[in-house]
Order: structure tokens, then C-alpha cells, then sequence
């Protein structure tokens, strides 16, 4: 086998560069990042131990003051 032929099957198996990798390193981050956050928003339908959880920041917002009018 010539090089020049060995050359192009090595070059027609690996099809990489680095655009191409940063993007689909990019692309299963994200990918990743986006299901974390649906996990975190669907969590409080589907466990009762996730119920309430989110309503901890709203407790100290109970009193309200009268209006100026």
C-alpha cells in the first residue's frame, strides 16, 4: 500500500477537527445542562419529597404593607 493511499484512508476514518470537536462538546453540554434543568422543574410532580421545596424563599414574604392610597 502506497502512502499516499494509506494517507487518505487515515484521513477518511478520522474526521475530525477542532471546530468539530469544540461544537460537539458544546452540544452535549448544553444538551446536559437543558435536562438538568427540566429534571429540576419536573422533580416537584414526580417525588413528594420535592413538594415544597421551592416555596422556602416565599415564607418571609407574608406580611404585606398597606398602600400610601
Amino acid at each position: 500500500m502506497t502512502p499516499a493511499i494509506a494517507g487518505g484512508i487515515a484521513a477518511s476514518i478520522v474526521l475530525f477537527n477542532l471546530t468539530t470537536g469544540i461544537t460537539a462538546v458544546a452540544g452535549v453540554m448544553l444538551t446536559l445542562f437543558v435536562l438538568a434543568l427540566v429534571g429540576f422543574a419536573a422533580a416537584p410532580l414526580f417525588s413528594s419529597e420535592w413538594i415544597g421545596e421551592h416555596d422556602v424563599a416565599s415564607t418571609g414574604a407574608g406580611s404585606v404593607e398597606p398602600s400610601d392610597d
